[in-house]
């Protein structure tokens, strides 16, 4: 997963619609900012000499109070190029958003070359640049391991994916009760398909009781071909802001 300064993550809003107030007035209360959730998505290390394009698909489940469940999906696009050069797309979320191509929110660029990070916002036509060093190592955990704070995983052998191959791991890690107010042991599971060519995981599944959510990713249309050049230049009429010692969120 992304640590800061780079993070992958996708901030997804829900708008509530509501009836008019009809022969009531309007309670008074201060302004209260909703219920945001966070989808934290694959990592793309920009590492040289591993080109590569295609498309990332999620599918992000809630589990209601009433144990139906609400499916959303999006998909977007991704590439690398030789110079480890990283792009993003950031698309919003819909029913069938595996299907139909949503509303773009921004586009992220990744430059190992300048250690340059830079989000650009589709709304506001701004994009934030920042400088950035990362650490590229990646490590897979040992199968049928256990870490200290209860993680046990287990080898899941060797398969390929869209003309990838890749290696498998299933994770479990157990929060024990009483540890978050849970009443009862509550087990975090995750299933990764790891590319040790791409260093990339080209499915990611996880099921986290403590957000009620089960998160799949699954990266396809894999081309490993260099991708257009273009895609790694932010788009034109876009304002850019350096955001190196700003304090705050960007607003």
């Amino acid at each position: 997963m992304k640590s800061l300064p780079f993070s992958a993550a996708i901030l997804v809003g829900c708008l509530a619609l509501a009836e008019p107030w009809v022969g009531q007035s309007v309670p008074e209360h201060a302004p209260d900012g909703g219920t945001i959730q966070r989808i934290q998505s694959i990592d793309i290390p920009p590492i040289p000499n591993a080109p590569f394009s295609a498309v990332v698909v999620t599918e992000w489940t809630r589990i209601m109070p009433d144990g139906s469940t609400a499916l959303m999906k999006n998909h977007r696009m991704v590439a690398r190029d030789t110079l480890g050069r990283v792009f993003e797309e950031r698309r919003y979320f819909t029913p069938d958003g595996d299907q139909q191509t949503t509303m773009l929110s921004e586009t992220d660029y990744e430059d190992l070359t300048q250690h340059q990070w830079m989000r650009c916002f589709v709304n506001t036509k701004v994009c934030s640049v920042s400088t950035f060093n990362r650490s590229l190592k990646v490590s897979q955990p040992q199968a049928q391991n256990t870490a200290g704070n209860g993680t046990k995983w287990e080898d899941l052998g060797r398969k390929v994916i869209d003309g990838v191959e890749v290696v498998g791991s299933h994770e479990v890690m157990t929060i024990p009760a009483g540890a978050i107010g849970n009443a009862n042991e509550q087990p975090v599971v995750k299933e990764f398909w790891y590319s040790p060519r791409l260093k990339i995981n080209v499915t990611t599944k996880r099921f986290d009781p403590r957000a009620s959510t089960v998160q799949n990713f699954y990266v396809i249309s894999i081309n490993q071909g260099e991708p257009d050049a273009q895609l790694f230049h932010p788009p034109g009429g876009y304002r850019m802001v350096n955001m190196d010692g700003v304090q705050g969120p960007i607003r």
